[in-house]
């Protein structure tokens, strides 16, 4: 899943209370900074913090993000701030992977030219600057 980054939800909430992101469904759109106009799809997804009530990490978890629908695929459930995968709880923090929305198609514009690593990578840029400038 290269390219694709993890905001947590109290930092979405900071942004939208400030005015500086707006949404349509599931796409993110900043109005604000370098990356002004720029559209990201939000995955839902959870930032492993630690274990909760042991010594070790037997999924190798913490400090890893994973969509809601990988967690599922490996068993694991979501409960508020937590999850519980088998026999082991962790503590977790909610937010959404973010990418690059595809823009909207212009019925009379020609076919795009499929998306080129130099493009994601800058993409990825001017989100990384957003969240840097925009930190709370």
């Amino acid at each position: 899943m290269s390219g694709l980054l993890f905001v947590s939800q109290q930092m979405i909430d900071a942004w939208a209370e400030q005015g500086k992101i707006e949404f349509e469904g599931n796409v993110m759109t900043l109005r604000a900074g370098a990356g002004s106009g720029r559209s990201y799809a939000l995955d839902p997804a959870v930032r492993f913090l630690q274990v909760v009530g042991a010594d070790h990490d037997p999924h190798g978890l913490v400090a890893k993000v994973k969509s809601e629908r990988h967690l599922r695929a490996l068993g694991g459930e979501r409960l508020g701030s937590s999850v519980v995968l088998g026999d082991v709880a962790y503590e977790v923090q909610p937010g959404f992977l973010a990418e690059t929305s595809a823009p909207q198609a212009d019925p009379a514009a020609p076919a795009p030219m499929p998306s080129d690593l130099e493009s994601k990578r800058l993409e990825a840029e001017a989100l990384a600057r957003f969240l840097l400038e925009n930190l709370s």
